[in-house]
């Protein structure tokens, strides 16, 4: 599991936005885009955007501790 800071996560917001804009000048430019690509960038940065930055991020299961989960789910 990687943990991001706040910085990285403004880091990353910041380069997807860059892409939007990016695909929206080609789009003005040559009159199409793949908008399947456009808003799955969206979603990315809405996602990003809704990530809690003053929070502590949940803390995650060990490998032993999952594999044990697993096992008692069967």
């Amino acid at each position: 599991m990687v943990e991001l800071k706040k910085q990285d996560i403004k880091t990353l917001i910041a380069l997807v936005s860059g892409e939007i804009d990016r695909i929206g000048e080609a789009r003005k430019k040559h009159g199409f885009c793949d908008s399947g690509y456009f808003y799955h960038l969206i979603d990315i940065r809405n996602k990003l955007m809704a990530t809690p930055l003053d929070k502590e991020p949940p803390s995650s299961i060990g490998d032993e501790e999952g594999r044990e989960v697993l096992r008692a789910r069967g």
